[in-house]
């Protein structure tokens, strides 16, 4: 049985959503080091809608000579939740949508043998969370505050059985 890992870009107020929007005077070379063994030890992917069209329209152009993830990320299987995509043309991916999604994915948990991560899709983490789906939450928090966006824990329900496994420290550079 494979287990789902969130990676997540939060800022310190909570906010996740549109990371590209600011974590990019941030990153460090050893931040990303770590998001790439991340996905270089993944079986999938799973993205929400919105990721994966932001994605898909970035990573299949991408030179693996500029960017080593791209062969991770175009070679893959990607497995997009959504209720309103009705294709997807980026090599190895599969919808995953209907009412049925969440057993769609609980089925897909346990065939799988490895790590299905996520990348973004903050609604999506969101949701595996409060059903109870989600193994592990890497929150990469970003030392500043974002006024408005996808806030990951906004509605959340308590949670008391959250553990904390590590908390690696990186060095950054803000560009602003």
């Amino acid at each position: 049985m494979g287990d789902i890992v969130a990676n997540t870009m939060i800022t310190l107020n909570g906010v996740a959503g549109s990371p590209e929007t600011w974590q990019f005077d941030y990153v460090s070379e050893p931040m990303m080091q770590v998001v790439a063994e991340s996905l270089h030890s993944s079986a999938g992917l799973l993205l929400g809608r919105r990721a994966y069209e932001e994605f898909a329209h970035y990573w299949p152009d991408a030179d693996p000579g500029q960017n080593p993830m791209a062969p991770a990320m175009n070679g893959l299987p990607k497995y997009v939740v959504t209720s309103t995509l009705q294709a997807a043309d980026w090599s190895n991916t599969q919808l995953v949508s209907g009412s049925d999604g969440l057993v769609e994915l609980k089925e897909l948990k346990t065939t799988t043998q490895g790590t299905l991560s996520i990348i973004g899709s903050p609604t999506l983490v969101r949701t595996l969370t409060e059903a109870g789906m989600v193994d592990q939450l890497r929150l990469m928090v970003y030392p500043l505050v974002v006024d408005d966006g996808i806030r990951l824990f906004d509605g959340a329900r308590r949670r008391s059985s959250l553990q904390l496994t590590g908390a690696p420290s990186f060095r950054t550079v803000s560009c602003t």
